[in-house]
């Protein structure tokens, strides 16, 4: 019997091509049914060997009734969409493409400081509405307020994995201080890349732009709100190209709209496809970039990838590349005998 791979990923332009690439594999069977619901998951994969998994709910009552999975795999960096816990007591491996993006991501994060900075998107508009500095000093000059160089300015990150640490040397470029708060990563391995340790409540007050880097975790849901705001600077930048829920977007409206802190760049929303009614839409001191930072043409051919590289691996009796739970080996081995 054929190894038997559903996508129920329900990502189309990530997933493009996936069925002809998983299809040179031998032996492998390939079924693409796009999922939004649990009982449509179920359907879908309920005899899978793996899945590719997009934004639909992988919750406990779905991973209980994969019979035959070995390898949930998502091409994606966030798997909060996936009860990761419920995998691995059942011996399931989960994988993402952790890493891929983190080059873009950062460059992204750096582009949405600068554009903080420089209010590049205010100008922008400005020019656009016919105003320019020659005619129209006044009107100019009511613009132009707040832009400020960078260099010896402060920026506070919150997590410090891969796309953290890929931003910092980026950041040093333009002369930025950095402090970081991560509880699961040493002070001396945060020494050693040139930034401080510090906890969350003196990286809100120091920092002129906060930018988030941490996985969504029940706990860390809306880790920034209106306390949080409280403590930044008025003159301070919100950045998030983490997970939207990090941010309670009421308080960020009231922060911006109150003068508790001067900007917001987003890539990422509470609500995604982000609702043309969201009030954060309105204010001119926030810029949306719609959850683009992850994207190159080199890394969405990489992220595309990833998933038939873990399936390969897994038939060939490996462990996946972008391994979530590798405390799922014990289980695993139980179920399906060694790898090698």
């Amino acid at each position: 019997m054929g190894f038997k791979v559903v996508s129920t990923c329900n990502i189309p332009f990530v997933v493009k091509g996936l069925g002809k690439r998983i299809k040179v594999l031998a032996g492998v069977e390939f079924t693409d049914k796009p999922a939004h619901t649990e009982d449509e998951i179920i359907s879908a994969a309920r005899d899978a060997d793996a899945t590719v998994i997009g934004h639909e709910p992988y919750t406990r009552k779905v991973i209980v009734s994969l019979r035959s999975c070995r390898l949930l795999t998502t091409p994606k960096t966030g798997y909060d969409n996936i009860d990761i816990a419920a995998a691995t007591e059942a011996g399931i491996c989960v994988s993402c493409v952790a890493g891929v993006s983190s080059e873009e991501v950062s460059d992204h994060a750096m582009a949405l400081l600068l554009s903080c900075a420089r209010k590049i998107v205010r100008l922008d508009k400005a020019v656009r509405a016919g105003v320019w500095r020659s005619i129209h000093g006044p009107e100019m000059e009511e613009i132009w307020v707040g832009i400020i160089p960078l260099r010896g300015q402060t920026l506070g990150l919150i997590g410090f994995g891969q796309i953290a640490r890929a931003l910092v040397p980026k950041a040093k470029g333009f002369g930025l201080k950095i402090l970081v708060y991560d509880p699961y990563v040493s002070a001396t391995a945060m020494a050693e890349l040139g930034v401080e340790s510090v906890g969350l409540e003196r990286l809100l007050k120091e920092s002129d732009f906060v930018s988030l880097h941490t996985a969504l975790t029940p706990q860390n849901q809306h880790m920034m709100g209106a306390e949080q705001f409280k403590l930044m600077k008025p003159t301070a930048c919100l950045i998030n190209t983490g997970r939207g829920a990090l941010v309670d977007e009421a308080a960020l409206y009231q922060a911006l709209t109150g003068g508790v802190i001067a900007g917001a760049a987003l890539d990422v929303m509470e609500v995604e496809p982000v609702k043309l009614d969201n009030s954060l839409l309105t204010l001119p001191n926030v810029v949306v970039t719609g959850h683009s930072g992850h994207y190159s043409d080199i890394a969405i051919g990489n992220i595309r990838s990833r998933p038939v590289e873990d399936v390969s691996r897994i038939i060939s009796g490996e462990w996946p590349r972008g391994w979530i739970n590798p405390q799922a080996k014990e289980k695993y081995l139980a179920r399906w005998g060694k790898t090698k």
